[in-house]
């Protein structure tokens, strides 16, 4: 009888990588109140988010376990890019006012409702077109810590809720990174562990 266990597998450690990264992330908003901190992680999960395929390849694999390690990645995606900068940014935000709280609370409910339907739509039409149609989850979650450098206000980061989710369900063509353009998107979030880092160490 086939379990879930069969499943755990070395070529998926990259991608437990990025969820560890995630649940760090929020145990830095609740200990640390680090917006630095919340940050790198994001960007460390990033950074795994488009390393993980490439390390599952290293593996012997049957068909099951290749489709099963591509559902992982975008539950994966879900938590790291979808729930984590959410939870983070209700942990460290201040809200002025009732109305500021429940204005944050629809605008974080339209970008998770926006990220799960963007990562199931990218599961049943990805072998479509050669490149992402809307914003790809990964790069919210580097817009995300490109923003918690500057530590948004509650109006701030409701706006970039709003229209991080409206980007990630449009029709925006966005060509797959590749050669320069996924060098430079590695860099991105390597320069954001180091300016995270830089944070960190001032007082």
């Amino acid at each position: 009888m086939t379990t879930a266990a069969r499943y755990i597998h070395p070529s998926n450690a990259v991608t437990y990588l990025s969820l560890l990264a995630g649940l760090l992330a929020i145990v830095a908003a609740h200990d640390a109140r680090s917006w630095s901190l919340v940050g790198a992680l994001i960007a460390v999960s990033a950074i795994a988010d488009t390393l993980d395929g490439r390390f599952a390849r290293l593996f012997a694999r049957d068909e099951r376990q290749r489709r099963f390690g591509t559902e992982l990645d975008s539950l994966s995606d879900a938590l790291t890019f979808g729930l984590v900068p959410v939870a983070a940014l209700y942990l460290l935000l201040e809200f002025p006012s009732v109305g500021a709280r429940v204005a944050w609370i629809a605008a974080a409910l339209l970008y998770l409702v926006s990220a799960l339907t963007r990562l199931g739509f990218y599961d049943l039409h990805h072998d479509e077109t050669p490149g992402f149609v809307g914003l790809p989850t990964t790069v919210a979650g580097l817009v995300w810590s490109s923003a918690f450098l500057v530590r948004p206000s509650a109006a701030a980061a409701t706006a970039l809720l709003v229209g991080c989710g409206i980007a990630m369900v449009s029709a925006v063509p966005i060509p797959r990174p590749r050669g320069l353009g996924l060098l430079a998107f590695g860099g991105w979030a390597a320069v954001l562990i180091v300016l995270h880092g830089l944070g960190l160490r001032s007082p």
